[in-house]
């Protein structure tokens, strides 16, 4: 099964197989098999294996005819660039096909940040992991790439460098280094987790851990130092710790942080104690096994865009059926990369290092300029028509979204919120991210009036004032706002705004159509009760509100579409359809939106708390459109846009004129609920 190796090391086929034991559960993580929920560990067991046999592979050169980076490099473009250029070049007519603008020249400049590898850098730039939206970045797989070739560039110098130390000090400066990484990443998972997520420094200890068990291991492989029965029962616990993290961890474990030791210290217990002696080790060198770890890469390749690709080209989200099916897919098109691309290129003797240099030159320029410098990097709006380009065009955010938008542990603190448009600040705006356009909104219509707006929003942050929400620096931020609006005098008028349903039951787009019952996560307390708290949370703002003097507008649930508007416009144009206008069902929404509606109709409406409706804006009794009168209501799935925030705001403006008669404003609240 194997291809002639580049170097001395025996083979060893429970290495491939502890590979498959990776490739598997984050192929089966990214289909949604809830069972498979801490799958995307099995990025976590591919760095430690790479740390070990890179590691390996380097002490052996330099034991028997001294280390070249020549020849080093030439193993990694050997190994990673041939079948990496084939899948983007796969890529590149669907995407020209069935992306937006936006996402095309988003997907151009993640080809020429592969070209880098530098994805992790750009992937923790524009979005976290574990966001619905990433689900349909094609390439979004190849930041732990860039996260390998970067430690790639640094860990051979710095062997180099320390030869002369002798391999135990340079045993123990890796230890060293990894639980520094260890220690950076632990800290960062709290203050800044897409950050550590995906870069470098804060994954280095995971490399780490395979580099130092590979030189314990290089004089003698540690199963030979102790019996055949605890070397059975350790490589038994290094399997059992990774089965237990992809079973048992999910997107709200913070990770990586030490919660990634399981994971990482399973697999080289695996590495280290899997042998033919015992069970573990003959399990994995099973001919099935092996055969999917040799296919392992190749399959980590072409998962991300099979499924990518399906998500953007259907209305719906397919189903897991759907993806299970592509999961065969990805499995067939990685045995034919791996036997008819891999396979003829990693062979010395069929392709020389020449060739090899030659091409990873010519096909990295290629791709570089492709994403860079071609029709990709604008996006291409020309293969759409005027009227569509003009209406892609109005599904913009906030322009002070990325300014005034508060997210993370090191957030942007309320005493120095943005104000606009006005010195005058009369309102306050304090929600989630869906408090943003209307913030926006609200400030524009205020500005002729002479009046200005506190804009002050947290992303992904439900109402959570008496408990800790798992989102960090959601509770504390939202304490400190809340004190802040109660604080300043001159601010009369709040918008106060959530994202109720999400708060409750989880996003909604990873399960559209049917409804997600997810249960929310506060420690210690079961569904109902976390449900009840949230909403106490939100009732306990209102109250303090108004006790501060305030006049409090609630903003209710805004409806949610199945996909971005943006793909729905596309679809439109390609497939001549007017349904790309249709938005969701009514009663899609009714049913999304039940528990937090009952809650809603329950409070005390009057004059000091008004109640302002989006779906009085943008539904009638069969559906919430996503397009009316040739502007987008949205700039994603569940995020208004600009012109959608005018228009759901519109009754507010009654409002605005702080010398209304109350008999005004009452007869004003009586409709508009």
């Amino acid at each position: 099964m194997s291809t002639p190796q580049l170097h001395a090391l025996p083979y060893r086929p429970e290495v491939d197989g502890l590979r498959a034991l990776a490739v598997v559960p984050v192929i089966l993580f990214h289909a949604g098999l809830e069972s498979f929920s801490g799958g995307f560990v099995g990025v976590d067991v591919f760095f430690v294996i790479s740390g070990y046999l890179i590691t390996s592979i380097i002490l052996s050169d330099h034991a028997r005819h001294g280390f070249s980076l020549v020849r080093f490099y030439e193993r990694r473009a050997r190994r990673i660039l041939p079948a990496l250029f084939a899948v983007i070049a796969c890529c590149l007519p669907f995407a020209w096909r069935w992306m937006t603008p936006d996402e095309l020249a988003a997907f151009g400049k993640s080809i020429v940040a592969v070209t880098l590898f530098s994805s992790n850098i750009l992937f923790w730039r524009s979005s976290g992991y574990f966001d619905s939206a990433t689900e349909e970045k094609p390439l979004l797989h190849t930041w732990s790439l860039g996260v390998e070739e970067q430690y790639y560039v640094l860990f051979p110098l710095l062997l180099m460098l320390t030869w002369r130390f002798g391999k135990r000090r340079q045993a123990w400066m890796l230890a060293g280094i990894g639980i520094a990484s260890l220690a950076l990443c632990e800290w960062g998972s709290r203050i800044a987790p897409d950050a550590t997520f995906y870069l470098a420094p804060t994954r280095a200890w995971e490399l780490l851990i395979g580099s130092v068990l590979a030189f314990a291991s290089s004089d003698r492989p540690l199963h030979d130092r102790v019996t055949s029965s605890s070397s059975a029962v350790l490589a038994t616990l290094g399997a059992l710790m990774i089965l237990a993290a992809v079973f048992t961890y999910d997107e709200h474990v913070r990770f990586p942080s030490a919660y990634a030791l399981v994971p990482t210290l399973g697999t080289a217990l695996v590495l280290a104690f899997a042998h033919k002696s015992n069970r573990v080790g003959r399990l994995l060198s099973s001919r099935g096994v092996v055969m999917i770890g040799l296919l392992s890469y190749s399959a980590y390749l072409w998962h991300q865009p099979l499924f990518a690709f399906a998500r953007l080209r259907s209305a719906e989200r397919p189903s897991v059926t759907v993806f299970l099916l592509l999961s065969i897919v990805v499995f067939a098109l990685a045995y034919v990369t791996w036997r008819y691309v891999e396979a003829p290129f990693r062979n010395r003797r069929r392709i020389a290092r020449g060739p090899v240099f030659a091409l990873s030159l010519v096909g990295t320029a290629a791709f570089f300029l492709v994403g860079l410098t071609g029709p990709l990097s604008a996006g291409f709006p020309s293969r759409l028509d005027a009227e569509h380009q003009a209406l892609l065009a109005t599904a913009t955010p906030s322009p002070k979204r990325d300014e005034c938008h508060a997210k993370g542990e090191d957030y942007l603190p309320p005493s120095r919120a943005c104000t606009y448009f006005n010195a005058n600040v009369t309102w306050a705006v304090f929600g989630d991210s869906h408090t943003v356009e209307p913030a926006y909104a609200l400030a524009e219509y205020l500005a002729p009036r002479g009046q200005g707006a506190l804009h002050l929003s947290f992303s992904g942050c439900g109402p959570s004032i008496l408990y800790q929400s798992r989102t960090p620096g959601c509770s504390s931020w939202q304490r400190e706002a809340l004190q802040h609006i109660e604080n300043a005098p001159h601010i009369r008028n709040v918008l106060l705004g959530f994202r109720y349903s999400a708060a409750f039951f989880g996003d909604h787009a990873n399960a559209y159509p049917q409804l997600p019952d997810r249960i929310p996560q506060i420690q210690g307390l079961d569904a109902l009760r976390s449900r009840e708290l949230i909403w106490q949370s939100f009732t306990t703002i209102v109250d303090r509100l108004q006790k501060a003097g305030k006049r409090v507008f609630v903003l209710g649930p805004i409806p949610e579409l199945p996909r971005p508007v943006q793909q729905n416009i596309v679809a439109g144009q390609f497939k001549d359809d007017p349904s790309y206008a249709t938005g969701t069902p009514r009663t899609y929404f009714d049913a999304r939106n039940r528990y937090a509606l009952a809650l809603l109709e329950a409070l005390p409406w009057g004059d000091r708390l008004i109640r302002i409706d989006p779906v009085t804006a943008l539904c009638d009794n069969d559906r919430c459109r996503a397009v009316i009168d040739h502007e987008a209501m949205y700039f994603d799935d569940d995020h208004l846009s600009v012109a959608g925030a005018r228009r759901v705001l519109k009754p507010l403006t009654a409002y605005l004129n702080e010398d209304a008669p109350t008999a005004e404003l009452a007869r004003a609240a009586t409709h508009n609920q």
